[in-house]
């Protein structure tokens, strides 16, 4: 069950992009960017590798791709708001 849904993602993935170029590896592409930070195609996933070993009930369809990059990206906020939150205490406390 679990091959046949990894074999389902890696479909999914590879039939939503554009045609590459051959140097192009698919797990090196850019998806999205958050503040000029990438998220590449390899980032997303192995966030569905984990959500479907966590969950073996999920199913990776369109929509689901759609809100797991939206996860990845509101995860990459929080982490930029926290460094960025992190900095400005460490500027004050000097």
């Amino acid at each position: 069950m679990r091959i046949t849904a990894i074999i389902l993602i890696g479909l999914l993935l590879i039939g939503c992009g554009k045609a590459k170029p051959v140097a192009t590896k698919p797990a090196d592409k850019i998806i999205a960017t958050v503040n000029g930070e990438p998220i590449y195609n390899k980032d997303l996933k192995q966030a569905l590798a984990l959500r479907l070993k966590n969950d073996p009930s999920f199913k990776v369809a369109p929509n689901t791709l759609k809100e797991q990059i939206n996860l990845i990206i509101d995860e990459r906020l929080a982490l930029q708001h926290k460094e960025k939150s992190n900095s400005r205490i460490e500027i004050l406390t000097k």
